[in-house]
């Protein structure tokens, strides 16, 4: 079974988390495309509407707990207003 998490973070993020991941043998492929968002970050820096990276992991279900709380700790989306992650099956 594969499960994608997805993640929503601040832009230049989703690079940096992607750079540290590349190497991981247990992710089957991740991608970052960037987004705009009106609520999801305090910071706005296009009036009503911020920037954001849109990150798409993709691995075998049995490393995904172990990969998610990765992402949680290495961006520190435990804080208020710093993104948000989920996961789920791919079936």
């Amino acid at each position: 079974m594969i499960t994608e998490i997805g993640a929503f973070m601040h832009k230049g993020e989703g690079l940096r988390l992607m750079n540290e991941l590349h190497d991981d043998e247990k992710i089957l492929g991740i991608y970052v495309e960037a987004g705009r968002t009106e609520d999801l970050f305090a910071f706005r820096e296009f009036g009503s509407a911020s920037e954001n990276d849109i990150v798409t992991i993709l691995v075998d279900t049995r490393h995904a707990t172990k990969i998610f709380d990765l992402i949680c700790s290495k961006m520190g989306l435990d804080e208020p207003q710093s993104g948000m992650v989920f996961q789920m099956r791919v079936q």
